[in-house]
């Protein structure tokens, strides 16, 4: 067995050949695994547009019967029941809409957090020392909540222009070109709103990224917080972790401004519309008389524009946030893996671990660092593996464990293995569950962990009582002698200083 730390030779390094050209996409597996039933709720919200384009035609019949005074009662009757009908009916479609929204949101969720963990299982040592704890605490929190977060909102970026479009033309044909004037209000918005959006975007990174800091800076904290308070080091460690969290408030302070900008501005936007158009037509021309019909069916028409306009905000929003979070969850989830192959489990073989001219590295990119390993350990026998501090028996005991990549050789091992770190490790359970570990309760098995662990001489033992007495008994009797002793001897004291 020889170890290497850094050989001068350069060794052929095993790649895969079947690397696909373009990286992988989390971006396609979601839209395979749930863009079929997330379309469902595409067609709920065009069903609801149409409906609410469908409410100011009727206002229009409505008025113009009511203005003919027509003998015919029963048709107004049947315009209100009409209206009535498309709004219930809108109101369902749109309900129906949220509710496959949200249920899309949820179950991409649980894939993306469940993905996140299985990835964090298979990471290779290399990606380790690269990805931090926080970060990936913050993928399964925050980036899996921000793209549950979205899916209700993401129809209405090709929705709202949609239903701007329609409602322009109906109010080209109540307003004629008086209405673009209002088109071309909203349109001058939306440069400014575009540069809201991006510098949304920055401080979205930037936010994250110091929560990375932070939560990785808080795990390395508590890791060694025997170390910090011996030292004495609270201060400056709270003064750096404040640092970082003034700078992630900064941040979010600055975001929640613009989205309130953001979000009034688009609020305000239908209003000043309606002002702007209705103020262009009656100017325009001495001819241009806004009546009944013209006001309110042009109303009408602003108010079903108001919702796709003031929710667009909310949908870049979210739809920016799910783009930074699937940007960082497909930086993560591209890392490197441990190969399988590194490891064979052929059950044939005599010996339960055997390595063949095995060499081994930490990385496919990196330079081996165990060479020539030859290693044969036959079924029941105890073997120890004994060296100095670097010689490579933490680095043999992981590519058994197929965490190192196999440059050369064969490793084979007949089984399964069960390894046991130096960091202990617990369960948030009881002393009794974390002996057990899932497993059926035996008696005699749980004597002897507890008999091999010390724990029976506590106060749960049946004979601590027996003890405890038998100390408090001599206690006190070797109090009683020792009084006496003292007594005696301050006499003796006494006479001597006579």
């Amino acid at each position: 067995m020889k170890y290497s730390a850094a050989p001068s030779e350069v060794y052929p390094i095993h790649k895969k050949t079947n690397t696909p050209s373009k990286p992988p996409s989390i971006r396609g597996a979601i839209i395979r695994a749930f863009g079929g039933y997330y379309a469902l709720g595409g067609v709920f919200l065009v069903c609801h547009d149409l409906c609410m384009l469908i409410s100011p035609q009727i206002l229009n019949l409505l008025i113009t019967f009511i203005r003919s005074k027509d003998p015919m009662a029963w048709k107004g009757y049947v315009y209100v029941a009409t209206m009535f009908v498309v709004a219930c009916t809108a109101t369902m479609f749109m309900q129906n809409h949220w509710n496959v929204g949200y249920i899309t949101g949820l179950r991409l969720r649980t894939a993306v957090v469940g993905v996140i963990y299985r990835k964090a299982l298979r990471l290779s040592t290399s990606a380790r020392r690269e990805t931090s704890v926080g970060e990936i605490v913050n993928l399964m929190s925050v980036d899996a909540q921000k793209l549950q977060d979205a899916p209700p909102f993401l129809h209405l970026i090709w929705s709202a222009p949609l239903i701007v479009g329609l409602c322009m033309y109906f109010l080209w044909q109540q307003l004629g070109p008086s209405a673009m004037a209002g088109l071309l209000f909203v349109l001058f918005m939306i440069p400014f709103n575009g540069v809201f959006a991006e510098k949304i975007r920055k401080l979205q990174v930037t936010q994250m990224i110091c929560k990375d800091r932070r939560i990785k800076l808080m795990n390395e904290l508590l890791n060694g917080i025997k170390v910090l308070k011996l030292y004495a080091w609270e201060n400056p460690f709270q003064e750096k972790i404040m640092g970082i969290r003034q700078t992630e408030i900064e941040a979010l302070k600055t975001t929640a401004y613009l989205n309130g900008s953001f979000a009034i501005s688009w609020s305000m936007a239908t209003y000043l519309m309606a002002l702007v158009s209705f103020g262009t037509y009656v100017l325009s021309s001495s001819d241009n008389v806004l009546d009944a019909n013209k006001a309110f069916v042009s109303l009408a028409l602003f108010n079903v524009m108001n919702f796709p306009i003031s929710m667009l905000p909310n949908a870049l929003s979210y739809g920016v946030q799910a783009y930074v979070s699937i940007c960082r969850i497909n930086k993560f989830l591209r890392s490197e893996e441990l190969d399988e192959d590194n490891v064979r489990h052929d059950p044939s073989t005599k010996e339960a671990i055997k390595i063949d001219n095995g060499m081994f590295s930490w990385s496919r990119d990196e330079k081996p660092v165990l060479k020539n390993i030859s290693l044969k350990i036959p079924e029941g026998s105890l073997v120890a593996v004994v060296g100095q501090v670097g010689s490579g028996k933490s680095s043999l005991v992981s590519a058994l464990l197929g965490e190192m990549q196999l440059v050369e050789g064969r490793v084979n091992v007949r089984g399964s293995l069960g390894y046991v770190p130096q960091q202990a490790w617990i369960q948030n359970a009881t002393v009794k569950d974390n002996i057990l570990f899932s497993k059926a309760f035996s008696q005699s098995a749980y004597q002897k962990v507890i008999d091999a662990c010390a724990l029976g001489s506590g106060p749960g033992h049946p004979s601590w009582g027996r003890r405890d007495r038998n100390w408090r008994k001599g206690k006190y009797t070797l109090c009683k002698y020792g009084k006496r002793l003292m007594h005696w001897f301050s006499r003796i004291v006494r006479l001597a200083r006579l």
